[in-house]
């Protein structure tokens, strides 16, 4: 079995996915579901929940049980374990390590980027997250974006449910592509600051994922539409980050 198809296998489990591409270390996106989808102003402010033991959180019966991030960098923080660090990484509520272990490894999966020692090393974590007693899983691959869509996400025909995208202006490729995959993943919102709505900049064109990810430049089969009674869900380099519907054209 290839660590394509393990993949595959193990997010099938779970019923609900937040993927949040060139994540880098940040878990912004755990602390707002974790916290009950409190807004920012809210998880930062002088007075915190207290810890001693494990009281639920209130939320939405919909909140993701599996938090997908990938990103071709950040080895070293995310091999860590139980010595992860997440007041470095955008947690302002508690976090507990429950268990953690390494997934197979994707092979040679950046085709864009240069693939190093550590390129497709997968990790997986189980978490405790502001003092719930639900327990989360955090799957963490080291790979482009780009071939983590292609080959386990859209390959494995996976619902990803919700997109968190923050701060990804572009490097070697852009998020405008997003849109283009989001009818196919059945995506209900988006979640994201105002530079890197998928979709919203025609240009640049990601000419080099036009050439290496053919599949996920097709024309675009949605529309995403601001909620315009929820603002300020995180505050990122580009602004704050907000609640989009993806709505069919």
């Amino acid at each position: 079995m290839t660590g394509e198809e393990y993949l595959i296998n193990e997010i099938k489990k779970y019923s609900c996915i937040c993927y949040y591409p060139s994540s880098g270390p940040d878990l912004s996106n755990l602390d707002y579901f974790g916290s009950g989808r409190k807004l920012f102003g809210e998880r930062i402010g002088d007075v915190q929940p207290v810890y001693d033991k494990l009281t639920p959180v209130a939320s939405p019966g919909n909140d993701p049980d599996l938090f997908i991030h990938t990103d071709i960098n950040f080895y070293q923080e995310f091999s860590a374990g139980k010595d992860l660090v997440p007041e470095n990484c955008g947690m302002h509520g508690s976090f507990k390590v429950v268990e953690f272990r390494e997934l197979p490894v994707i092979e040679a999966p950046n085709r864009i980027c240069a693939n190093f020692d550590f390129s497709g090393q997968c990790f997986e974590y189980k978490l405790r997250l502001w003092g719930s007693q639900k327990i989360v899983t955090l799957i963490y691959c080291l790979c482009e974006n780009e071939a983590f869509m292609a080959r386990v996400l859209l390959s494995g025909l996976i619902k990803v449910s919700y997109i968190w995208s923050r701060n990804w202006n572009g490097g070697q490729t852009y998020g405008t592509w997003l849109v283009n995959v989001l009818d196919r993943l059945q995506t209900q919102k988006v979640y994201t600051d105002w530079l890197c709505v998928p979709g919203s900049r025609g240009e640049p064109r990601n000419r080099a994922v036009e050439e290496k990810y053919p599949e996920l430049m097709a024309a675009d089969k949605v529309k995403l539409v601001r909620n315009n009674d929820l603002h300020w869900i995180d505050e990122g380099a580009h602004g704050w980050v907000e609640e989009f519907d993806v709505v069919s054209c």
